[in-house]
């Protein structure tokens, strides 16, 4: 490893090389994995619950995988930074595929929400590993230039992900949705154990054992909470989670190895990377959860259209993840989140007003344009201008860090718009009031221009 901190051998970051190339190409391959498991469930899911008769727990399937990911995403941070990104690349590719394979093998919905949680928890490892990764291979100024590619693949996959969960629903079965991971998470995982190389272990990086415990316990207590029931339950679970949410506080105060470096607290840039991660996860996994059941129960739409719907939103968001980095070089996460936001909410608007007043497809396909054209910039940059901040001995748990609360935001807004099921348009008004609520925030606060790296 060279004074900039990148750890491939034998090129450097800068110095473009076979290496290099190779594992750029794993760390793709890894996220269209990710990305088509995201979305390639989204369209099957309506279908699934149908036939394994669980249709009341529709939101679990999302909430459990996201959950566990959040948990899997905070033990992972420190890991990386300690052991190195390459062993927990492949241990969470192992639990990721080993838990695609028990979701294609499940026989009823609550089996599959246990092996989504399998699945979760691989996911929430691999995800911020390979980003970590990327960043490593590339500094700020050459992410600029290679994002298009990034998030290029991370766009395929999730375009493309609609559209076979669709297919394979109607033309197939919906067990393929999952097991169709298995072979090209296999030759990722083959192709960066032949071009990456880590650094010798870092000994001095701490591991806080009861911060994720306490941050994962208060996140379910949170998502408890959510669950429609009994009152008196809901309430006793809510109190928990602030109870627990406080021990956490209190203990990462006094903690030698915090979730979070408590200097990089303090960096507004990192605060405003926490807020956007949060409305990104909320908007995303939100819209991917219920689009395709608004279009299936309230349009009559099949499964394949209903993925087809997603479409524009995931292509809108590869379009703006394109030049958000630029914009985050050019006038920092206020122009990038800022505008991007508010311009995500404006979408989530126009679809609240198209499901109210059943204005059709065409109008659904534009609003969803719009909100992922604003999503794009603004849910990437949220990551990478934290990312850029931190060294490289923190970039693992950072990166980790702002990613589990983007997923923690998906799992809490899908749990939290079961509420109102059957409300679709309350549920898109509620979801964008949050983005909105989000720019306004990265307005006054984030911001203007960004730190680059040297």
């Amino acid at each position: 490893m060279d004074g900039s901190g990148v750890s491939v051998e034998p090129v450097t970051s800068g110095q473009p090389g076979t290496a290099r190339r190779m594992a750029t190409g794993a760390v793709l391959l890894a996220l269209v994995v990710s990305a088509f498991e995201g979305t390639v469930v989204t369209s099957a899911m309506p279908t699934i619950t149908r036939e394994l008769g669980g249709q009341h727990l529709y939101s679990w399937v999302f909430s459990a995988f996201l959950f566990a990911s959040t948990v899997g995403v905070l033990i992972s941070g420190k890991l990386a930074d300690r052991l190195g990104r390459k062993p927990v690349f492949f241990a969470g590719m192992g639990l990721f595929l080993v838990g695609s394979a028990l979701c294609g093998l499940s026989q009823s919905v609550e089996g599959l929400i246990a092996f989504r949680v399998l699945q979760g928890l691989g996911a929430g490892a691999l995800q911020p590993t390979t980003l970590t990764i990327s960043a490593d291979l590339y500094t700020l100024r050459e992410r600029a230039a290679v994002q298009g590619l990034f998030t290029g693949a991370w766009g395929a996959g999730n375009a493309v992900g609609p559209l076979i969960g669709g297919w394979l629903v109607m033309h197939a079965s919906w067990r393929w949705v999952f097991l169709v991971n298995v072979p090209v998470g296999l030759f990722a995982a083959l192709l960066l154990y032949i071009s990456y190389r880590d650094p010798p272990r870092r000994t001095d990086v701490q591991l806080d054992r009861w911060g994720p415990v306490l941050a994962g316990s208060s996140a379910a207590m949170l998502l408890f909470s959510l669950e429609p029931g009994q009152a008196g339950l809901r309430w006793v679970c809510l109190a928990g989670a602030l109870v627990l949410g406080t021990v956490l506080v209190r203990q990462q105060r006094g903690s030698t190895a915090p979730l979070m470096p408590m200097e990089l607290l303090t960096d507004r840039t990192v605060l405003c990377g926490v807020a956007g991660g949060i409305a990104g996860g909320a908007l995303l996994y939100s819209m991917a959860a219920w689009v395709p059941l608004w279009m299936t129960e309230k349009g009559g739409q099949t499964p394949l259209v209903a993925g087809v719907a997603l479409l524009p939103m995931l292509l809108g968001w590869s379009v703006g993840s394109s030049f958000g980095v630029k914009l985050l070089v050019r006038g920092g996460m206020r122009l990038s989140a800022g505008v991007g936001f508010a311009v995500a909410a404006t979408g989530a608007a126009l679809l609240a007003l198209t499901a109210a007043l059943e204005l059709g497809m065409f109008a659904a396909l534009v609003s969803l344009a719009v909100l992922g054209m604003g999503l794009g910039p603004a849910a990437s940059t949220s990551l990478i201008g934290p990312q850029s901040r931190a060294p490289w001995h923190h970039r693992g748990i950072v990166t980790s860090s702002l990613y589990a609360t983007r997923l923690l935001g998906g799992s809490l807004t899908v749990a939290a718009l079961a509420l109102a099921r059957g409300h679709f348009a309350a549920q898109f008004a509620l979801a964008g009031s949050l983005a909105a609520l989000v720019s306004l925030g990265l307005f006054l606060l984030a911001p203007g221009k960004a730190a680059l790296e040297s």
